[in-house]
């Protein structure tokens, strides 16, 4: 069964609307929406990725895509699980004055297929930090969205299409 599991941005909603516009354009894909834990993300992500193990069904094999926060959580969960793919919409990897080592450290260690979807203008996420990461592991792909920033905007709709060309391109 083709799986996705879909993981809001800090603090959203399960079914927050990108994730669930996404949802919609894959037919024939079932679809999660766990949510995740509220307020201050735990020390290394514990609670949260424990929240997820008990959402995905043993021995499946999903797509995770991760909306800004959810995308932290996600590819730490690639680095431990069987997952299909990763997708990242808005990969918030180096906000202003806010080093992430350790996501830029998953980044560099995932091995699956794992799309970056990223705006230009997205500050909480810099391609000056997120090209030479992508350059250092081929399971990486970036897909820059021009003129989009952090939450893509009037840009969404191409970022979303990006997001199911490449999920529909996965061999099931």
């Amino acid at each position: 069964m083709k799986q996705l599991v879909l993981l809001p941005g800090f603090n959203g909603a399960a079914r927050q609307p990108i994730l669930v516009k996404l949802a919609e354009a894959l037919d024939g894909w079932s679809a999660t929406f766990p949510g995740m834990t509220k307020g201050r993300p735990s020390p290394g992500f514990a609670r949260e990725l424990e929240f997820l193990s008990k959402a995905i069904p043993p021995k499946s094999k999903p797509v995770l895509v991760g909306r800004s926060f959810g995308g932290r959580v996600a590819i730490r969960y690639a680095l431990e699980h069987s997952v299909a793919a990763v997708v990242l919409l808005g990969f918030p990897v180096r906000p202003p004055r806010t080093p992430r080592p350790d996501d830029e450290a998953a980044l560099r260690a995932v091995k699956v297929p794992t799309l970056i979807v990223q705006g230009d203008a997205d500050d909480k996420g810099p391609l000056e930090v997120l090209r030479p990461i992508v350059k250092q592991n081929r399971a990486l792909t970036l897909e820059v969205i021009a003129g989009a920033g952090h939450s893509f905007g009037r840009h969404e709709t191409r970022a979303l299409d990006v997001a199911a060309q490449f999920i529909r391109s996965l061999r099931r």
